[in-house]
């Protein structure tokens, strides 16, 4: 269920964001492809204002919590990530995968769709930021969060900087 619309909220607000790759395909498992789409989710934030509190790019879906000092433009914020991070991986994609996100004349790397959940406490927070930091750990692909290097683990458990620069000061509300 999308929050967001039904409680028709304005102005600032973090999200819990999901967004799946077509038929659940792994695309992510190729490294050039996930730093790519990566850099993508970092520039389109930073055009619409909004920052990355913590994510993780698993195989086949994208899960992060945003910051949006205007969470109206959530849905034209994902439309142009999706947008410009399909253009962006076309060329990368593997040949053998290529049938997948070509299914009639239009090619489409993500699903229609994302999922979103208002972040309302801090509580709330922290239980969504640790799904994301042991999504890895639960799938077998890291032994611990911060060896996974598509994820946010590192900056938050390390202070160590990862692909994306990661907002652990709110500044999305300023």
């Amino acid at each position: 269920m999308v929050v967001r619309k039904r409680l028709d909220i304005k102005g600032g607000a973090m999200v819990f964001v999901t967004t799946t790759v077509v038929d659940w395909t792994p695309l992510f498992a190729d490294r050039e492809c996930a730093t790519e789409v990566l850099r993508q989710l970092d520039e389109t934030l930073s055009h619409f204002r909004a920052s990355v509190c913590a994510y993780v790019l698993m195989p086949s879906h994208l899960h992060a919590l945003l910051g949006f000092g205007q969470v109206e433009l959530l849905s034209r914020a994902m439309q142009s990530f999706k947008s410009l991070s399909t253009r962006r991986l076309r060329p990368l994609i593997p040949s053998k995968w290529r049938e997948v996100f070509t299914p009639g004349d239009r090619f489409a790397v993500w699903r229609p769709r994302f999922d979103d959940l208002i972040i309302w406490s801090q509580e709330q927070f922290h239980i969504k930021a640790n799904y994301i930091h042991n999504n890895p750990v639960k799938a077998g692909l890291a032994r611990r969060p911060t060896d996974y290097p598509f994820s946010s683990a590192r900056d938050w458990e390390l202070d160590r900087s990862g692909l994306i620069k990661i907002d652990r000061d709110w500044s999305w509300t300023d």
